[in-house]
């Protein structure tokens, strides 16, 4: 029957210097994750917006009409 992983002899100041790295790895990885999320948050917008842009185009009105519409219906 398996008994694990062993550790090994590494002395503390190793197994700090691994776990250093391993935070440094992490943080890397967090800050890609972090740009590719706020990429995928530009993409969405433009595209809602763009979506937004077809619905005005395709009502037949420009875009203070539909401002105005908007803005009597929140009134």
């Amino acid at each position: 029957m398996p008994r694990g992983r062993r550790i090994g002899t590494q002395s503390i100041e190793e197994q700090i210097t691994k776990l250093d790295s391993e935070v440094e790895r992490y943080k890397q990885k967090i800050s890609l994750a972090r740009e590719k999320r706020k990429t995928l948050l530009s993409k969405k917008e433009k595209e809602e917006m763009s979506e937004l842009y077809q619905a005005i185009k395709t009502s037949g009105k420009t875009a203070g009409d539909f401002l105005n519409t908007l803005n009597d219906r929140t009134k």
